[in-house]
């Protein structure tokens, strides 16, 4: 009896905070069209109730999709175009009318190696320090992300350090 009490209290608190959140529990099968019945959404399909104030980009950031990606899944003509009340579909297998969407073809990261002139997206400066020849990379905020120039340029932090750079601090290098 305790437990399902518990469980009650469980499921209450998360059906009112998902509303709250405006985010409704996933897509049951019946909310679909049928051709859209045999697709496995990963993660899971949901819909997500615009609330005042927001945005499709920030629906997107929010729910960690890319805004072209979800205006395509839901069919938009014009992104701009959404309003408090609005339902949009969170996927990434299927539009909202429930035609699958292609399988992205992974792109292979440049500038594993630095790359001299900044690919677009890779945002990280690598300098040598002018003293003692030390190779330091930045990010944009760092403060000194400023200075006009950079010797390479890389797409992650990952990339850099592995390439022997370090990452530039107010107090110095980090350590190795």
């Amino acid at each position: 009896m305790r437990w399902t009490y518990l469980f009650l209290i469980s499921m209450v608190w998360l059906l009112t905070g998902c509303q709250a959140s405006g985010i409704t529990p996933p897509i049951q099968a019946t909310s679909l069209p049928e051709q859209a019945l045999s697709v496995t959404a990963t993660p899971t399909p949901y819909l997500y109730e615009v609330q005042p104030g927001d945005t499709l980009w920030s629906i997107a950031e929010r729910v960690g999709m890319d805004m072209e990606v979800l205006a395509v899944v839901n069919e938009l003509d014009d992104p701009n175009q959404i309003r408090p009340g609005d339902r949009l579909l969170i996927s990434d297998t299927q539009t909202i009318s429930g035609r699958r969407l292609p399988t992205p073809t992974p792109t292979p990261l440049p500038c594993l190696q630095g790359c001299l002139q900044p690919p677009p997206g890779c945002v990280i400066k690598a300098y040598r320090a002018r003293l003692d020849d030390t190779k330091l990379f930045v990010t944009p905020e760092d403060d000194i992300y400023a200075l006009p120039q950079a010797e390479r340029w890389f797409c992650r932090e990952e990339d850099a350090r592995q390439n022997g750079w370090r990452r530039w601090t107010p107090n110095g290098p980090e350590a190795p």
